[in-house]
């Protein structure tokens, strides 16, 4: 029997570079060819093509906060505590600080 109670998602985000990122997340959003979607820990299974946009993570330790990349198109795999995005391309976004002197 399949238990639901993790709190977590390990992801990997792959690309023709290789793998840029795998770290366990509390929440992914990204779209596809039907809008946008959110996995959450114990998501149903699923398989989908990915269209160019933006991709957020949020990361279990509250520490490292949230992560968005400019994403091409792909697909994704998702199982209920895995989630595998494979994309043609992966930008990070960098927030400039504004207020830094």
């Amino acid at each position: 029997m399949l238990k639901l109670d993790n709190k977590f998602l390990d992801l990997e985000l792959i690309t023709p570079e290789g793998v840029l990122l795998t770290d366990k997340v509390k929440k992914v959003k990204l779209f596809t060819s039907l809008g946008g979607i959110t996995i959450l820990p114990n998501h149903t299974e699923l398989k989908s093509d990915v269209v160019p946009g933006t991709l957020k993570i949020s990361f279990y330790e509250e520490a490292k906060g949230d992560l968005k990349y400019d994403l091409g198109d792909g697909v994704i795999e998702v199982s209920p505590n895995r989630v595998t995005i494979i994309a043609s391309s992966a930008k990070e976004r960098v927030v400039e600080d504004l207020y830094k002197v």
